[in-house]
C-alpha cells in the first residue's frame, strides 16, 4: 500500500475556484469524497458497504482506495486489494482448471473487503463480462463489501460491460466521482 494513506490525501491540490453554474468547487467535492472514504473505513463492518470511485486518472481514486484497505486491514477484516485485469486472469486460469488459481478465486470471492482497482484497463471480452457479472453478484448475495475503481463514468461502464452490471452498481454501490486537475502532472509541473 506504500505511504497512501488518509493522512497522506491532500485536497490542497484540487482547485477551489468554482466553475460557471456549479455550486461547489472541486476541492469542496472531494473533501466530501474524501470524508465519505474515512466513514466508509470507520465504519467497516457494521453492514455491508459498496463503493464505485470514478473519474480521470490522477485524481486520487487508488490513493483513497489504498487509504481504506489500510484502515480496514489494519482492524482485522481480510481485504483483497488488486486489479481487474489480474483478477480477471485469475478467473480465467480456474476456468481451465488450475488449482492455483481455484484458491485465489475464492480469496476473492470470500474476503471481507474486495478492492478492484482500475476496472477498464483490462481487454473486454465476453468472458471478462461474465466474470465480472459472478464477481458482483457472488459478493453481493454473499453481503460481502466491494470497492471499484475506474476511468470510466457510469454510461461507460454500462455500455462496455453490460446493463445489468450497471444496475447492480447504481442500485447497491455509492457513486463516488472524482473531478479536478491530473495530481500527477501537476506535482511534476511544480518540481519544474
Amino acid at each position: 500500500l506504500g505511504g497512501q494513506s488518509f493522512d497522506t490525501f491532500d485536497t490542497d491540490w484540487y482547485s477551489d475556484q468554482r466553475a460557471p453554474g456549479k455550486t461547489k468547487s472541486a476541492r469542496e467535492h472531494m473533501e466530501w469524497v474524501y470524508d465519505t472514504c474515512v466513514e466508509y473505513a470507520h465504519n467497516f463492518g457494521k453492514k455491508p458497504a459498496n463503493l464505485l470511485l470514478f473519474g480521470r486518472p490522477g485524481l486520487g481514486k487508488t490513493h483513497l482506495s489504498a487509504a481504506i484497505a489500510r484502515e480496514v486491514s489494519g482492524k482485522g477484516f481480510s481485504v483483497v486489494y488488486d486489479t481487474a485485469g489480474h483478477i480477471f486472469e485469475r478467473f480465467e486460469a480456474q476456468k481451465f482448471g488450475r488449482d492455483e488459481a481455484e484458491r485465489d478465486v475464492e480469496r476473492v470471492l470470500n474476503c471481507d473487503l474486495l478492492i478492484l482497482d482500475d476496472l477498464g484497463t483490462e481487454m473486454t471480452t465476453a468472458f471478462v463480462q461474465s466474470a465480472l457479472y459472478q464477481l458482483l453478484n457472488s459478493r453481493l448475495l454473499a453481503g460481502r463489501s466491494t470497492i471499484i475503481s475506474t476511468n470510466l463514468d457510469p454510461d461507460q461502464i454500462g455500455r462496455r460491460y453490460s446493463a445489468q452490471i450497471m444496475s447492480r452498481l447504481e442500485g447497491e454501490f455509492e457513486l463516488l466521482p472524482f473531478i479536478g486537475q491530473d495530481i500527477r502532472r501537476l506535482k511534476r509541473e511544480q518540481q519544474r
